[in-house]
């Protein structure tokens, strides 16, 4: 297993400031001494995400989410702890002196092995005399070896079970093959999935083969041109978008994601050194689609078909992601029908020029939304103008807005006032309309903790913000009778006593192996506070003691009715008076 020193894993931390961390994915507003966000980690429409500077953590006050700068990596990129380190470790340009391979833990490591065997067996029938008029197929389509070998392209043979038999023959079980959607049980009879197709592979957000896609390239009749991998545990195809995992970091370098409408499209562009793009999988993007975008952080450019279908497609996708809050622009191609027969016949430059000059999506959609009405009558030129406006308040970006109110402005002269009226107005309608009928955002259920248990937190929370507040722990309580508690007390003495300081920042990494006690310290820090006082340190201990004593009173009440023996009955009241005797020196 991947391991990073403890002290190499700190020097990281120290160097990456949490604040620069995070605003490379989302942007953050500054707050007193703090930092604000929007959360990325729910349906967050007010900033509710807290970044403080001087304690390297973040914390969410509505869904809970916190930690340090690589909880936040780990979380935001959907990675193992150890990648988290690895990537904010290439973001801060620090050179790790271990060589080790990070890969995340592989919940699904017998079915990707499966994938895999799958893919270079579909690989190895294209190479093969029985893979001629398949080569000869992709030659045509000017998919050259660069493109096969890059995007794994195969050929399923029309053997029917050949793909079966080998894997059975390398020790995997009918039941995992037919689960991951290779094959097919047919009246008892096993049959591959994909027979006499082109092959591509599809991949998780990791890189991992999930499925594939697989084309006619024979001119069958009455069949589809096109058949996927049907849902499995594996492959959901709501969830991944094609090319994605080779895409997601040339994305952030340029700062745009092209979405095209199919595989073969993204393959073109892509094998022609245009690196950020992706396909759809489908007519329009889901919600866990549109998350995978969101957290890019980076505009999107629609490249959809240019016929009437992919003008509506670009209709629907670009809503949805403007709704979702990410700047869209649009690329409408002429003369040919998709990006892949684009570049074929007009070359690459002519497509680089049209990324260079997209038009933003609310004025594709002006424009659109004009050509159905007719502007000579009142009623229906003042309905697209109520709509155009309506959409326009969907936009973020102050700049465009005004742009395009003045556009409006301009083309029928309406004044720029009453159209800025206007969208003030819809502006409150929509967020009223928000409160009374959308389902208030849900908050993490937080345990309901009793004052022993809020006053031990506290305790803890500020054992990990300064040394002195440990040494006092040390000195007057010393124990905690829950295991969890106490175990996360122990940890921290220990970290003190071996580091010679504490850093909640860093404590937090250290803690990160042991998942129990983690989870319990990212609750802790829910108890942030601005200003820690030793005077509000001594109330919690003197909370904590009153409690223990009362819960001790407790028990030995419980003794005393059990207990049948007067003599013991009076040596156990005198324990309870000898308990409250105490508390009251205590307290005063």
């Amino acid at each position: 297993m991947a391991y990073f020193d403890n002290d190499e894993i700190n020097k990281i931390r120290s160097k990456a400031d949490i604040k620069d961390i995070i605003s490379s994915y989302i942007t953050l507003e500054k707050k007193g001494k703090d930092y604000k966000c929007i959360c990325p980690f729910h349906d967050d429409h007010s900033p509710s995400m807290s970044i403080s500077e001087s304690k390297q953590i973040f914390k969410c006050f509505v869904c809970g989410t916190g930690g340090n700068v690589f909880t936040f990596v780990e979380k935001f990129e959907n990675v193992s702890f150890l990648e988290s380190v690895k990537i904010v470790a290439d973001k801060i340009g620090y050179n790790i002196k271990q060589d080790i391979n990070l890969k995340s833990v592989d919940n699904f490591k017998k079915e990707h092995e499966i994938m895999n065997i799958a893919n270079m067996f579909y690989q190895n029938n294209l190479n093969t005399s029985s893979g001629i008029a398949a080569k000869k197929y992709l030659t045509n389509r000017k998919i050259d070896e660069k493109i096969i070998n890059e995007f794994q392209i195969g050929l399923s043979l029309d053997n029917k079970d050949d793909l079966y038999n080998l894997l059975i023959k390398k020790g995997y079980d009918l039941k995992t093959i037919e689960s991951i959607g290779l094959i097919n049980i047919i009246n008892d009879k096993v049959c591959d999935f994909f027979n006499n197709r082109i092959t591509f592979p599809l991949h998780d957000i990791h890189g991992n083969i999930v499925g594939f896609s697989a084309r006619i390239y024979q001119g069958e009749e009455n069949t589809s041109k096109y058949i996927n991998t049907k849902e499995t545990k594996i492959y959901i195809k709501g969830d991944n978008l094609f090319n994605y995992h080779r895409a997601k970091s040339p994305s952030k370098k340029e700062n745009s994601l092209i979405i095209v409408e199919g595989q073969m499209d993204a393959i073109r562009v892509y094998s022609n050194n245009i690196l950020n793009v992706v396909a759809l999988m489908g007519t329009a993007l889901t919600q866990n689609q549109i998350n995978l975008i969101k957290k890019l952080n980076v505009k999107v450019i629609l490249c959809l078909d240019g016929d009437e279908a992919g003008e509506k497609a670009t209709l629907i996708n670009g809503d949805l992601l403007v709704n979702a809050g990410i700047s869209v622009q649009v690329i409408r191609l002429s003369d040919y029908k998709d990006p892949d027969e684009y570049i074929k016949n007009k070359g690459i430059e002519a497509f680089k020029e049209n990324i260079l000059k997209p038009i933003d999506y609310i004025d594709f959609k002006m424009k659109i939304e004009k050509q159905r009405i007719n502007t000579n009558n009142s009623e229906e030129l003042a309905l697209y103008i109520n709509k155009i406006i309506a959409d326009i308040n969907k936009e973020k970006d102050p700049i465009l807005k005004e742009l395009a109110l003045n556009k409006i402005s301009s083309e029928y002269n309406i004044g720029l006032d009453i159209l800025k009226n206007k969208l003030e107005l819809i502006n409150k309608e929509e967020k009223i309309a928000k409160e009374v009928f959308s389902p208030p955002i849900k908050e993490v259920k937080k345990k309901k903790l009793d004052s022993l248990n809020i006053a031990i937190r506290k305790i803890l929370y500020y054992m990990l913000i300064d040394s002195k507040y440990i040494k006092i722990y040390q000195n007057k309580i010393g124990y905690f009778e829950d295991k969890i508690y106490r175990n996360i007390a122990n940890e921290i003495v220990y970290y003190n006593e071996k580091y010679g300081k504490i850093n909640i920042a860093d404590f937090i990494s250290y803690i990160t192996s042991n998942q129990e006690l983690y989870e319990v310290v990212l609750e802790i820090i829910d108890t942030y506070e601005e200003n820690i006082s030793l005077e509000e340190f001594e109330k919690y201990i003197l909370v904590i003691n009153q409690k223990m004593d009362e819960i001790k009173i407790k028990k030995l009440k419980e003794q005393i009715k059990k207990e049948m023996d007067v003599n013991k009955q009076k040596k156990l009241l005198e324990e309870i008076a000898e308990i409250k005797r105490g508390s009251v020196i205590n307290n005063d």
